[in-house]
């Protein structure tokens, strides 16, 4: 079994954490004005990606972090949409944008710090 590094694993827990932030400044989105069965059914589906991935994400699957740098899309999407179109959600939308470029920097950074180094052929070898 490959032995993550101390440095991919604070850099798992810190992504770990950016996850459960996003889904918490998410959840404070739609309380904010008031919870309807609509803003429930909203808050499912924007967090669905972030909880299928969540296991793997917890076990350092890296093809998990690969595609999660795309499903990270949708939030920036609608963090900037949110900021131009609602003025009064620009702090939240502000916030959400940050988090969501945060992630999708330390799920590169993962990928980076955890790649194999390609191995040159020994010279001696004929």
């Amino acid at each position: 079994m490959n032995r993550e590094s101390p440095l991919a694993a604070r850099v798992r827990t810190v992504v770990i954490g950016n996850v459960a932030l996003l889904v918490i400044a998410l959840l404070a989105w739609r309380i904010r004005g008031g919870f309807s069965i609509a803003d429930a059914v909203l808050i499912a589906l924007l967090t669905l990606p972030l909880w299928i991935a969540l296991p793997k994400l917890l076990a350092g699957h890296r093809r998990t972090y690969a595609w999660m740098t795309l499903a990270v899309t949708p939030y920036l999407v609608v963090a900037i949409t949110e900021a131009v179109a609602n003025p009064a959600s620009r702090a939240w939308a502000g916030l959400c944008l940050m988090m969501a470029f945060l992630l999708f920097v330390l799920l590169v950074a993962y990928l980076r710090i955890t790649r194999a180094v390609p191995t040159l052929p020994s010279q001696t070898e004929p």
